[in-house]
């Protein structure tokens, strides 16, 4: 009974947090799917198909506690101010992979830090989050 209470705590502070963003820059982000380590949301409006097979998106993180532990051991103690992530990514449609162009960690004080710039295309696990992201924008 505990952890449903715990759970359900959880989950209205992380809905509250995701529509205070939302509403703050004025962005609309589609729930896609949660997991222990955090919440995720891809934004429609600017949601962009660059050819058949291409499908480019932002994504956006927000992190549990669990995220954050998981973030802080892969890279650091300066993610312990970890709150959420924006990334934006290609999904090949076709070959299911997936590149992520960008990735901005933001801080609980809404600084950006770590950003990453990559192009490498890369297989994505089927029932990751990835996976649940392709089922809903490769239609």
């Amino acid at each position: 009974m505990k952890s449903t209470v715990k759970l359900g705590v959880m989950f209205a502070m992380i809905t509250f947090s995701i529509f205070a963003y939302a509403e703050a820059w004025g962005v609309d982000w589609k729930y896609y799917g949660t997991n222990e380590e955090g919440s995720y949301f891809y934004e429609t409006e600017t949601m962009t198909r660059l050819s058949q097979n291409i499908v480019r998106v932002c994504v956006q993180s927000i992190y549990t506690e669990r995220g954050v532990s998981h973030w802080v051991r892969e890279g650091g103690k300066e993610f312990q101010t970890l709150d959420f992530s924006l990334i934006l990514s290609e999904y090949n449609c076709v070959d299911r992979s997936i590149r992520h162009l960008r990735i901005q960690f933001y801080s609980k004080d809404k600084e950006i830090f770590y950003p990453i710039k990559n192009d490498e295309w890369h297989l994505f696990v089927p029932d990751s989050m990835s996976g649940a992201l392709f089922q809903e924008i490769c239609k």
